[in-house]
C-alpha cells in the first residue's frame, strides 16, 4: 500500500464514521421534532457532541496524515497514526453515543484519538528536521 493509498483509506473512514454521526443527529432530531439545539433531549445532546468530538478532531490529523506522506513519512508511521485516530474516534463515538457519563469507549476513544494527535504532530516534526 502506498502512502497515498493509506491516506484515502483513513480519510475514506473518518468520512464515514462522521456520515454516520450526522445520521444520529438526524434521526434523535425528527423523532423528537427538534429543529435546534438539543431541547433539553439528552440522547440528542450526546449525538450532537459525538458529532462534534469527531469534527474537531478527523480533519487535523488527516492534514497531518498529508502532511506525513508528503515529507515521506514511513508507511508504518502513517498507519500507526491512521489506525489510532479511525480506532478511537469509533470508540469514543460509541461511547458516548450509547452513555451518559464516563464510559470505557469514550475513555479509550479519547486517549486513542489524543495519542493519534500526538504521533502524527511528532512524526511532523520529525520527517521535516
Amino acid at each position: 500500500m502506498t502512502a497515498s493509498a493509506a491516506i484515502a483509506l483513513y480519510t475514506g473512514l473518518n468520512a464515514l464514521i462522521i456520515l454516520a454521526l450526522i445520521g444520529q443527529v438526524i434521526v434523535h432530531r425528527r423523532r423528537e421534532k427538534i429543529t435546534l439545539g438539543d431541547g433539553g433531549f439528552p440522547p440528542l445532546t450526546r449525538a450532537i457532541r459525538a458529532h462534534a468530538n469527531a469534527t474537531e478532531i478527523a480533519p487535523i490529523a488527516l492534514i497531518g496524515l498529508i502532511a506525513m506522506a508528503m515529507a515521506n513519512a514511513p508507511i508504518w508511521a502513517i498507519h500507526v497514526g491512521g489506525l489510532s485516530l479511525t480506532l478511537g474516534r469509533v470508540l469514543h463515538a460509541f461511547g458516548l453515543s450509547r452513555d451518559e457519563g464516563a464510559s470505557f469507549g469514550r475513555m479509550a476513544g479519547m486517549i486513542l484519538s489524543l495519542t493519534a494527535l500526538f504521533w502524527i504532530g511528532g512524526t511532523c516534526i520529525w520527517v521535516a528536521l
